[in-house]
């Protein structure tokens, strides 16, 4: 059953200064606050302009008003606006992501949904489809069960090159899978029923170079479901063994995935890792257990010093983020601390992404204080010799002081018949200012090397290009050029 409609979100923009860097030493802003009760957040290139922005998911409960999802846009070079704080609805977000659903290049961001408007419980997967940018438009899968699906993971699992959704339940002891048909769209949930156990993470990709993605579960036990044309085939890989966490990635770098799990034991104050081999033949060779203090709720794998050997990124609950780095042949270093003053706070899951373009991977994480206070989002970026700042790591060479503390911004957006864009100065400047097709190509000079004084100033685009034709709907980038020298690119949607 589908449930499409358009929503009613209003866009809000809160524009932010751009501050352009002038030497090395000075500091970028790495904490952001966002709404109360963050509990995920992934990185991805929303735009397509190169650069990877970011989604926070949150929980929100039936009958509350706190945002459920959060977008950041990387204006380049690892600095942040917030874009989009509208959408609201009751939905715990354990694990957001971005992914291609509709094969458009752009990804689509992947939600769950709970209505309780019924008496009980109506759960879905949300789905906000990309339009050039914007999430305007959701689709509501249905889950087709009543119990608490909290677990959610994507792959290809049936081979046919579409990204499919996995589910699982710790009340309902099942896992399933939600096939993509290709377009956006997808299948009632196929379910599977575990025995023993409760799940509490799915992991997937491909175990046994065949092209599909299979299916890894953890709770008190650890097994893999292989998918096959016929069906898929169970391998237990663990009993009575608790883990917390699931992952999959090529630990030693032959060519073939691994599967590692996380355990917190909280009450003895260590973490366990623990790697499975993949030996080939549908087979694991179990590695003893690595244990370090202290308690840690929640892991990552990426590969931090770009040596192809994926490190494990660790969460703490309130100090900081541990890094055990990959020395190859499954052997995990001592654990580098990275401290985060915290006060009162606690940590939540954490993500990396290169985020400032410098060729390695960052880490971005979480901050709650408790359900009714904003949330803070931290990124540390990697300068690629160990070490995690609080600023990009991008090179000087690349910018230029030409005048900081501006505002560009325009509205309404996306816009019908025309926009308009208005710009803040905070001195005397010569501006030009332009809109460009996502091809690159000039469409319209509005504002050419004018001299414009201290404050704001407005100018209407009404949808037409320098010929005097009027252009067709899509996304289009509106260029400012301060002095002949600094540039800032925003976007802009005409619709129709």
């Amino acid at each position: 059953m589908l449930n499409k409609e358009k929503s009613r979100f209003s866009w809000k923009y809160i524009v932010l200064s751009f501050i352009v860097l002038v030497i090395y030493t000075i500091t970028f802003a790495a904490e952001y606050t966002v709404p109360r009760f963050a509990y995920s957040v992934y990185a991805g290139d929303l735009d397509l302009d190169g650069d990877k922005d970011i989604v926070v998911g949150h929980k929100t409960a039936w009958g509350h008003d706190n945002p459920t999802i959060s977008i950041l846009l990387n204006e380049g070079a690892g600095t942040f606006t917030i874009f989009d704080t509208s959408f609201v609805f009751c939905g715990y977000q354990e694990n957001i992501f971005a992914q291609n659903i509709d094969d458009d290049n752009y990804p689509e961001i992947v939600t769950f949904m709970a209505d309780f408007s019924s008496g009980i419980a109506d759960r879905y997967i949300r789905i906000f489809y990309n339009e050039y940018g914007f999430f305007n438009v959701f689709t509501d899968f249905t889950l087709n069960t009543s119990e608490v699906v909290a677990d959610i993971n994507y792959g290809d699992i049936d081979n046919d090159n579409d990204i499919d959704i996995v589910v699982a339940s710790n009340n309902g002891q099942f896992w399933g899978v939600l096939y993509n048909n290709g377009t956006g769209q997808f299948s009632l949930p196929e379910y599977h029923y575990v025995t023993g156990y409760y799940p509490v993470d799915i992991a997937c990709g491909n175990l046994n170079e065949d092209n599909r993605n299979d299916i890894a579960i953890c709770a008190q036990k650890t097994e893999v479901y292989f998918s096959y044309e016929t069906g898929f085939q169970c391998l237990t890989l663990e009993e009575n063994n608790f883990k917390n966490e699931i992952n999959i990635a090529d630990m030693d770098y032959d060519g073939d995935n691994d599967i590692v799990v996380l355990v917190d034991l909280l009450m003895m104050g260590y973490t366990g890792i623990t790697i499975y081999e993949n030996i080939g033949n549908d087979n694991f060779y179990q590695h003893d257990e690595v244990l370090f203090q202290p308690a840690l709720g929640h892991f990552e794998i990426s590969d931090l010093n770009n040596d192809s050997f994926p490190d494990v990124v660790c969460t703490g609950y309130y100090d900081g983020i541990y890094i055990l780095y990959n020395e190859g042949d499954y052997i995990l270093s001592e654990p580098q601390f990275i401290p985060l003053s915290s006060g009162e706070e606690f940590l939540q899951r954490s993500f990396c992404a290169d985020l400032d373009n410098n060729g390695f991977n960052d880490i971005i994480t979480i901050k709650v204080v408790s359900a009714l206070m904003p949330s803070t989002l931290i990124v540390l970026f990697n300068d690629g010799n160990g070490n995690f700042v609080e600023e990009p790591q991008v090179s000087i060479d690349n910018y230029e002081l030409v005048i900081n503390n501006y505002k560009l911004s325009n509205y309404p957006n996306p816009f019908n018949p025309k926009t308009n864009i208005s710009f803040q100065l905070s001195e005397k400047c010569k501006i030009s200012l332009s809109i460009y097709n996502t091809k690159g190509q000039l469409v319209k000079k509005l504002i050419d090397n004018e001299t414009f004084q201290k404050g704001r100033h407005s100018v209407v685009w009404n949808g037409y290009n320098d010929s005097g034709k009027l252009v067709g709907s899509g996304v289009y980038f509106y260029k400012m050029n301060l002095n002949g020298k600094s540039e800032s690119v925003k976007k802009c949607l005409l619709l129709k």
